[in-house]
């Protein structure tokens, strides 16, 4: 597989922006020029554009800085800005107990660091240009955001050992401009779990239900998609939206997507998968919530909370209960201050959790 000439770095609205045919800034110099000064050398030579930036283009969450005190990256390492001289463009950094001047477009707020994908026996390589603040959770999230198909998970490898999903930054995981960080994929089984053992028919719902339970797992896996049970009667149907959360802040969904559930003719057919648009990691122990805000709709009688009028549900919920791939799930239930329908459990909806490991 060759390997293209790619290098992601920022723009002027602090954006990431994957820049294509860029052999001229392939060297590390041991004079870390600017962006701008790199596409300006560029032009000169060339007389054109010799970066052409792609369509793709995603957000920063750390602005750059270069304030005395802040974190800079210099032709001798790490160091920590002591002055700034703007109208001599010099900027004085300690570095390893030295005091030493340096010219602006010698420092940088970036580090480039260069990824190769192993995948199905090819191999690729990019290079993306990262804020010297950047967490190795951060590093971990942007590359594995690459992959959008679920099936595929990736891990990270620097030194011949597996990036921790930490909040050390760059300089303290002992990353720079000429380190190379392993990216292993691999394609992962779906699985589930299912945490009733019954299940009966005639659930009803409010003008504004809102079902939920809390749950952990006893491993790191990747929640892809619920289960909900369907209506009960010919013509009904749920409308409405499912939330997934992390811990019970019903606020701040991680996920949301729109449901329109409708009953289905097979008999054996009780459940219908919700799934989200991206797999989300979830920690080993960590407390995640799955929200179902409902409506019912009948097509007969108007809909209603009488019995049988509204979804098949769940009973003889199982606390802990072992899904595919021996992940231990452990439901318990969702606290709110804020109305609730009935689900428990013990008993109620949201009886399925799908998830990849």
């Amino acid at each position: 597989m060759e390997t293209e000439s790619k290098l992601w770095k920022l723009n002027d609205r602090d954006q990431w922006e994957l820049y294509n045919h860029v052999d001229d800034l392939d060297a590390q110099p041991n004079s870390l020029a600017s962006n701008k000064d790199k596409e300006s050398e560029s032009k000169e030579k060339t007389g054109t554009k010799a970066q052409k930036p792609s369509s793709q283009v995603f957000y920063l969450s750390k602005t750059k800085q270069e304030v005395k005190g802040s974190l800079i990256y210099t032709p001798k390492g790490y160091g920590i800005i002591q002055n700034i001289i703007p109208e001599k463009n010099i900027i004085t950094v300690k570095v390893n107990n030295e005091i030493i001047d340096f010219e602006k477009n010698e420092v940088s707020n970036e580090i480039m660091i260069e990824f190769i994908h192993v995948q199905m026996g090819g191999k690729r390589a990019e290079r993306i240009a990262f804020p010297i603040l950047s967490t190795a959770k951060e590093i971990a999230e942007r590359i594995i955001s690459q992959y959008d198909d679920p099936m595929i998970s990736a891990r990270l490898f620097f030194k011949g050992k597996e990036l921790p999903l930490s909040n050390d930054n760059l300089e303290k995981l002992g990353i720079d401009h000429t380190s190379k960080i392993l990216v292993i994929t691999k394609l992962g089984k779906a699985f589930s779990v299912n945490r009733f053992k019954q299940t009966m028919n005639g659930w009803g719902y409010g003008r504004d239900s809102m079902e939920a339970i809390s749950f952990s797992a006893s491993q790191d896996i990747r929640v892809a998609g619920i289960g909900l049970y369907e209506p009960c009667q010919a013509g009904g149907v749920l409308t409405g939206t499912v939330k997934l959360i992390q811990g019970q802040d019903k606020e701040s969904p991680v996920q949301t997507v729109e449901v329109e559930l409708t009953h289905s003719k097979d008999p054996n057919h009780k459940i219908q998968e919700v799934m989200f648009d991206r797999p989300v990691t979830v920690r080993k122990d960590e407390c995640w919530s799955i929200i179902a805000e409902l409506q019912f709709q009948s097509g007969t009688s108007g809909g209603g909370f009488g019995f049988s009028s509204g979804s098949y549900y769940g009973n003889q919920g199982i606390t802990t209960a072992v899904g595919d791939g021996d992940v231990t799930f452990t439901f318990t239930y969702y606290n709110s201050y804020q109305k609730m329908n009935q689900t428990s459990v013990y008993s109620g909806q949201i009886p399925e959790i799908y998830y990849y490991i």
